[in-house]
């Protein structure tokens, strides 16, 4: 899967190298508040990054990791599966580094991603199931275009409670007449994001590789994965 090159970032297949970054970033409740639930050790971590690897060999999905400048691991992630069998409806999902919001890196990887899944994968329609509650990704999809479609119910099937969540719906013809933010300098963003990266990398005070590898199938917006 090719590297993709951004203003401020990075998108490349998420690796075995990421693993002790990620696991450790996502340790933050902050960032894991909406999203199914992580893998729980980083043997779990491995594994789930072995079973991206194999849906993406089974042309099922891509999952790209978020390389900010200034850094060599990933600090978030991005996900497309595809939802019916001709490929030209998907879903996305997407988890970022607590120290990178609000730093321009989100919106540099996401553009990235959506002109690939349109331009190069040649979906048609993107959809993002956000929970209700989590304002700052409904106001982060809104910024790409993307429309609000359905509400999902609050019960599963079974009767077991969940969040809430909101489809959204992006397509390549309102993405590309999507609003740009100029309040935001190139220059200012990097700054933004250098204290960023240094604000990570005192927080991972080594690298560590998985000795181990468990199973462990994740999409990150998947509320089954909670129930």
């Amino acid at each position: 899967m090719p590297p993709l090159r951004g203003d401020l970032t990075t998108l490349r297949e998420v690796a075995v190298t990421d693993v002790y970054t990620l696991f450790t970033l996502f340790s933050d409740p902050a960032v894991t508040a909406y999203m199914a639930p992580p893998p729980p050790t980083i043997a779990k971590f491995a594994g789930f990054v072995v079973w991206s690897h194999e849906k993406r060999e089974q042309g099922h999905g891509l999952c790209f990791g978020i390389v900010p400048d200034g850094m060599t691991a990933a600090v978030g992630i991005l996900q497309v599966r595809c939802l019916d069998s001709t490929g030209s409806s998907a879903e996305w999902g997407f988890v970022l580094s607590a120290h990178f919001w609000s730093t321009g890196v989100f919106f540099d990887a996401a553009d990235l991603l959506v002109e690939f899944a349109f331009t190069t994968m040649h979906i048609d329609r993107l959809e993002a199931r956000i929970a209700l509650r989590n304002r700052r990704a409904h106001a982060a999809v809104r910024k790409l275009g993307a429309r609000p479609e359905s509400t999902l119910a609050s019960s599963s099937e079974t009767g077991i409670p969940r969040d809430p969540e909101l489809v959204w719906t992006l397509r390549e013809e309102d993405w590309l007449h999507r609003t740009r933010d100029p309040r935001v300098s190139a220059h200012d963003a990097r700054q933004r994001i250098r204290k960023a990266v240094e604000a990570a990398q005192s927080e991972l005070r080594r690298s560590e590789f998985p000795e181990t590898v468990e199973p462990y199938p994740l999409f990150l917006f998947d509320r089954r994965r909670r129930e």
